[in-house]
């Protein structure tokens, strides 16, 4: 600061300048409370975007899940459509060479008609999830796609173990739960931080002043001093507020609890509808052996004379299905293996898992 005054007739100039420093020494864990805060909140936030990313990750295999499982469905419609077509070939011929009625041919080719409709529809399917899966990964729903080669299944996948094993990884490593312990430890902090107010503080302070007036006349001084400071009474706001951030606390505890009961749920489903998925596999896959053969000795009889066209024609009804079921017992697996990393918290190694399997 500077100063012109007049002194005996004569004007003079003067200045000064100071300097405080105040620094906080105790203040019964207040300082460490609101840090605890802060770190807290970070956590929250970081989780929170994990969470998301396995939302995004979830949604995506899903969706490649899903566009493998329509082709698939689209290569069984066209070999049922060729199967369907060839014993629609053998009626034919046979009633042209009058040792079969025209009934039969028309049964073929119904047959055959319907097996074209089922392969229509799932190739449409099929445009219908490659446009979805394009969408998941952020590109024009007309993008056109080539999928990696699909994994196998014949490995039985880490996810598969104990339920209780998996439901302890869970609790350790979904973001979720991560986001709830996170807000817990945020409001307990708060309790200390709020409780701190209602306490008395020390801290000191450290004060350098300089002043100069002419000449001959200038000063520097420098003070240091201890600060106490007590809350006096505020009509119990402080109480009120330290009241309300114990409440928000035991919420955020309670919500943590049924988080965690919610998790365990979600493993506990999902690791069922897996094991639900893998037995109905194997049972497809007996089916489809089982069909298959049984449509090609109905289709020899029929050609051989020794058996009828509604033998042949439930026949190969039986092998559509097996072929349509099987597609979806490959699906449902794969499905069920994404949806419970996704419980467990372990998307991404599901993902590093697929990927190493190519």
């Amino acid at each position: 600061t500077s100063q012109r005054f007049t002194s005996s007739g004569s004007t003079e100039l003067g200045s000064s300048a100071s300097l405080a420093l105040n620094y906080l020494l105790f203040d019964f864990g207040g300082r460490a409370a609101r840090i605890d805060t802060t770190l807290a909140q970070q956590r929250a936030t970081v989780s929170q975007v994990a969470d998301t990313a396995q939302t995004v990750a979830l949604t995506t295999i899903t969706a490649y899940n899903s566009l493998s499982a329509s082709l698939g469905a689209v290569t069984a419609a066209r070999a049922t459509v060729a199967f369907n077509r060839s014993s629609f070939d053998l009626a034919d011929a046979k009633r042209r060479a009058g040792v079969s009625t025209p009934a039969d041919a028309l049964q073929a080719r119904t047959s055959l008609a319907q097996a074209e409709l089922t392969l229509a529809q799932a190739q449409g399917n099929a445009r219908t999830a490659a446009g979805q899966l394009a969408v998941a990964i952020g590109q024009p729903p007309t993008t056109v796609l080539t999928l990696a080669p699909t994994p196998s299944l014949d490995t039985a996948d880490s996810l598969t173990r104990d339920v209780g094993t998996l439901i302890a990884d869970a609790e350790r490593l979904r973001p979720d739960l991560t986001t709830a312990r996170a807000n817990r430890d945020a409001a307990l902090a708060n309790v200390r931080a709020t409780r701190s107010d209602t306490r008395p503080s020390v801290g000191v302070s450290v004060q350098d002043s300089l002043g100069y007036a002419n000449s001959a006349t200038d000063s520097n001084r420098a003070t240091v001093g201890l600060t106490l400071s007590v809350p006096l009474f505020n009509g119990f706001d402080r109480t009120y507020r330290v009241a309300s951030a114990r409440a928000e606390a035991d919420r955020q505890t309670a919500l943590l609890e049924q988080s965690r009961q919610q998790a365990g749920l979600d493993v506990y489903t999902q690791a069922t509808a897996l094991r639900t998925a893998i037995a109905v596999l194997a049972t497809a896959r007996e089916l489809i052996n089982s069909a298959t053969a049984s449509a090609d000795i109905a289709q020899g009889r029929f050609k051989a004379g020794v058996g009828t066209f509604t033998d042949l024609l439930n026949a190969q009804s039986a092998l559509a299905s097996a072929r349509q079921q099987l597609v979806s017992a490959d699906f449902g697996v794969r499905d069920a293996q994404a949806r419970l990393a996704r419980a467990v918290g372990q998307i991404g190694d599901a993902v590093d898992s697929m990927r190493a399997r190519r």
